[in-house]
């Protein structure tokens, strides 16, 4: 997923190319002295000047950036100045920190239009528009969100059904459904997450077979989802999901599609989901391997997270 917000979802073409010079080589002189430790004068002026011309960059693109509203970004978008997708994506990363009253009241209006306006042209930059169309949590963005589910892109998709998601609005179920029948992957597991946030019948019914998916992210999105729906068809999944030597098991492909097994932090990852969803469960919960957990387990988040799970629980049993 091309996406700025972690260190795997980094865009193609960013990247650092340091400079390379090329020396004509030196004759050494015929009676060499001996070596000296200190460094040449004229080598640290040139480090020196680069260092203080990288700083002065640093802090006015800081006090430019600092500056920057959410309006300027769409502007430049529209007018398509520079890298239209670069400003797409400040734009979405701007918008969760922004104060709503800040905008002006065409602003949704026209970050559709946009939207609209991006189909056929960079992917990119309907991707991170449909980025922001999530964030802003604006109904209105129901009905182009959907249609962006067809995109030929596979990542505006992704972005799409997140946002489906993340506005919260019940036509998005219709829409994202299908989705679950997907042979893309990636977009299987994102629907289940968004499914699982906005809640119905439809949803459950449809989230219930993916249980039974190959991929094990698609399968724990749906079983996690469902305990967020207050459906525990799910929990003997979630129950798997708080056992190291099951997860150890697990593969998943890398870049090249070579399976990996989880790292820790996966891992990790993985039981802290778990135990999130695990008080939703109710009587259905595995007390035991939570309790199991919180007395032993090496990492201290996952410790912290079985307390707070057994408290909840013998809230709601009480």
């Amino acid at each position: 997923m091309d996406d700025l917000r972690s260190d795997t979802d980094l865009p193609p073409g960013i990247r650092y190319d340091p400079d390379l010079a090329v020396h004509e080589p030196a004759m050494p002189p015929a009676d060499p002295g001996p070596p000296s430790r200190r460094l040449s004068p004229l080598l640290l002026f040139p480090l020196g000047l680069a260092a203080l011309a990288l700083l002065v960059y640093a802090l006015f693109g800081l006090v430019a950036s600092e500056d920057r509203r959410s309006r300027d970004y769409l502007e430049e978008i529209r007018l398509n100045r520079g890298a239209a997708w670069q400003s797409a994506y400040e734009l979405s990363r701007l918008l969760p920190g922004e104060a709503a009253a800040t905008r002006d009241a065409r602003f949704a209006t026209d970050l559709l239009g946009l939207f609209e306006e991006a189909r056929g042209a960079d992917p990119r930059v309907r991707r991170y528009l449909a980025l922001s169309l999530g964030e802003l949590r604006d109904p209105r963005a129901v009905t182009a969100l959907a249609g962006a589910l067809a995109d030929a892109d596979v990542e505006t998709r992704l972005y799409a059904a997140w946002g489906l998601g993340a506005i919260g609005d019940q036509r998005g179920v219709a829409a994202l459904l299908p989705l679950l029948e997907d042979p893309e992957a990636d977009l299987r597991k994102v629907a289940a997450y968004a499914l699982g946030s906005l809640g119905g019948p439809d949803a459950a019914a449809g989230l219930r077979p993916l249980l039974n998916d190959p991929v094990d992210d698609v399968a724990w999105n749906a079983a996690l989802g469902l305990a967020r729906l207050g459906d525990p068809t799910g929990a003997p999944l979630i129950a798997r999901m708080l056992d190291r030597s099951y997860l150890a098991s697990v593969r998943r492909p890398d870049a090249d599609g070579r399976p990996r097994p989880l790292s820790p932090g996966q891992m990790e990852e993985a039981m802290l989901n778990a135990l999130k969803a695990a008080p939703l469960l109710g009587e259905r919960a595995p007390l035991e391997a939570i309790g199991a957990l919180r007395d032993g387990d090496p990492s201290l988040r996952v410790r912290q997270a079985a307390l707070e799970a057994l408290t909840m629980l013998d809230n709601v049993n009480h």
